[in-house]
């Protein structure tokens, strides 16, 4: 039987600004701060599913990558048609 590490202290995700933790998940898909597991694993599809730890980790930095770029490329437009 796998040994998970403690519950995170509830957080608000970086990408889509939901309050995580909600309720009980399970262990292997707990969301880990600063990234919810559904923004983590499917917002910013960078690879296959994974719950090993340091893919996850590698998964987070490529969706917050993600969407800062997206937040820039909207701000670019923004300034480009407005002015």
């Amino acid at each position: 039987m796998p040994i998970y590490p403690p519950r995170p202290d509830p957080f608000e995700c970086a990408i889509c600004g939901k309050q995580r933790p909600l309720q009980w998940q399970d262990p292997t898909q707990t969301d880990y701060p600063p990234i919810c597991w559904a923004c983590e694993q499917y917002a910013y599809r960078t690879g296959p599913i994974t719950r090993n730890p340091d893919m996850r980790i590698a998964k987070q930095i490529a969706a917050l990558a993600g969407a800062l770029a997206d937040e820039a490329n909207q701000n670019i437009y923004q300034e480009a048609r407005y002015g």
